[in-house]
């Protein structure tokens, strides 16, 4: 795979998106090591695109699952479209959501299915 970005591309506290067909993990970059073209995450949420409205439907809260360390390349700047939204659902809920009790299962399974040959 080809890089997207490069290290420096991406600065802290930027919310930054992996792309895995239909589904987006959202994060808070907290360093970069340029070394290894790697960022330090925070996960925030998965959420689940919508083709026909061009939305977004929140699907988990993942802000008590592990910080991850990856390769930049899987990575792009998150839109601000896409942050607004996501960043009012889990401060403010709309409906009676509560954070995943299987977070950090259910960023494990994104992260290997993400690895996973097509």
């Amino acid at each position: 795979m080809t890089d997207k970005y490069s290290s420096a591309d991406f600065k802290t506290d930027r919310i930054v998106c992996i792309d895995r067909e239909n589904l987006h993990l959202f994060a808070e970059v907290i360093d970069i090591i340029e070394l290894s073209s790697r960022c330090w995450v925070k996960p925030l949420a998965i959420a689940k695109s919508n083709p026909e409205s061009f939305n977004l439907e929140f699907l988990h809260d993942l802000r008590d699952a592990a910080q991850l360390i990856l390769p930049t390349y899987l990575f792009r700047d998150a839109l601000d479209t896409e942050v607004l939204p996501l960043i009012s659902e889990l401060f403010h809920p709309t409906k009676d959501s509560i954070r995943s009790t299987n977070a950090q299962r259910i960023l494990y399974q994104f992260i290997a299915d993400l690895y996973r040959p097509s």
